[in-house]
């Protein structure tokens, strides 16, 4: 949601108003049967109304767009639909093509190469799911403070880091350019805030094909797609 596009249809009807009342009071300027009285009565009137206007401005310019999702009650929305639905209807593939793409920033491509390499297979709702973990640890004081930080957290070392992609030996390419670009303005949206978690707080996740150790040690929030998700 857009708060531009609100400002254009709170503002229009007032304008109209506005710009109606100055064709009324130049009307009555030029036409010897109005009183001068009544005109000096408008004046005021409309000048008032000019300052409101542009209060109402000012004011609709503070807004944040978060703010405005979360007021409309979308994100909640989007969380129970999702749930339930996952991405039939509501949000599709189809969608995501039809959207542009976005000015690419270092976070933005951090997130889009960790759901590109670890979720890529996913539907929507799974590849939601695996950035919420991500966001989640980013948010978190038990993990770095960006989302590049999170996803090349051990690195370093074989095997040790904590998304596999970034220490399994294997060069890292993308060859799927389209399903790339789909995630890629998912990762615009879920960082702009779109969608709310659905991971229910998760910070650890793992296939549900495996069963680490560790898993034991924590909470099972959801399964969303092939993978298992845990908070601690």
């Amino acid at each position: 949601m857009k708060h531009s596009l609100v400002k254009r249809r709170t503002s229009l009807p007032i304008l109209f108003i506005y710009f109606l009342l100055i064709s009324h009071l130049a009307f009555s300027q030029t036409n010897s049967n109005v009183k001068k009285e009544g005109n000096l009565g408008i004046e005021p009137f409309i000048v008032n109304l000019g300052t409101t206007i542009e209060d109402e401005m000012k004011r609709l310019d503070s807004i944040d767009d978060n703010y405005l999702t979360r007021l409309s009650g979308l994100i909640t929305y989007d969380r129970v639909y999702l749930s339930k639905n996952s991405e039939k209807q509501f949000f599709s593939k189809g969608a995501l093509d039809s959207l542009r793409m976005p000015k690419m920033s270092r976070e933005l491509k951090c997130l889009s190469e960790a759901l590109y390499f670890e979720a890529r297979g996913e539907q929507i709702e799974g590849q939601i799911a695996v950035a919420d973990v991500i966001i989640n640890r980013k948010n978190s004081s038990q993990f770095p403070g960006t989302i590049c930080g999170v996803v090349s957290e051990g690195a370093h070392k074989r095997h040790a880091c904590q998304f596999s992609y970034n220490c399994d030996g294997k060069l890292e390419l993308i060859y799927d350019k389209k399903t790339y670009r789909r995630i890629v303005k998912l990762s615009s949206m879920i960082l702009d805030g779109a969608f709310s978690d659905v991971t229910n707080g998760a910070t650890f996740f793992h296939a549900s094909e495996v069963s680490p150790s560790w898993s034991k040690k924590f909470k099972k929030t959801r399964k969303i797609g092939r993978h298992i998700f845990y908070k601690n």
